[in-house]
């Protein structure tokens, strides 16, 4: 299961996208914080994000069977996608084309609260100029990551 997630600074030129991936035993396996430069929605971003974190599993060859995301617009983009052109439209479609190369892939939408970790690890990216990813050995600064999320 992969938990992914976005967030702007408050100028709006700087964001920050984070995600987890846990196994089935719900143990981190993987995580990434990545910073962003640029001017998008807020839809787009989510948007973006699922789309870059997809390409990630494929690049580190990791085979996931739910993504959870706490954007709704987008969740429901992707089960129905928009009829209309446009950078969120290009994104829906890429995401929907990414999905198709994993087996039995789920998109779901979930509160916000359910996606606290993926949050944290979107605020902690605003903190870095370069792209932060843990393999397998990451729990202690991801678990610090989430007390401090939960602090804010």
């Amino acid at each position: 299961m992969i938990n992914v997630d976005t967030t702007l600074n408050n100028e709006g030129f700087l964001m920050g996208i984070g995600s987890i991936v846990r196994n089935s035993f719900d143990q981190v396996i993987a995580a990434i914080s990545k910073p962003m430069k640029g001017r998008f929605s807020v839809k787009e971003i989510e948007a973006k994000a699922i789309s870059y974190c997809l390409h990630w599993l494929k690049d580190i060859n990791c085979v996931i069977y739910f993504i959870e995301i706490d954007a709704l617009n987008v969740s429901q983009s992707v089960h129905n996608p928009p009829h209309h052109y446009g950078r969120f439209h290009d994104l829906i479609h890429d995401i929907i084309y990414q999905i198709s190369s994993f087996t039995g892939i789920s998109l779901s939408y979930v509160c916000r609260s359910a996606n606290s970790v993926a949050h944290g690890l979107a605020r902690y990216a605003l903190r870095m100029d370069t792209d932060i990813v843990w393999r397998t050995v990451c729990l202690a600064l991801i678990e610090a990551i989430v007390v401090d999320e939960r602090v804010h």
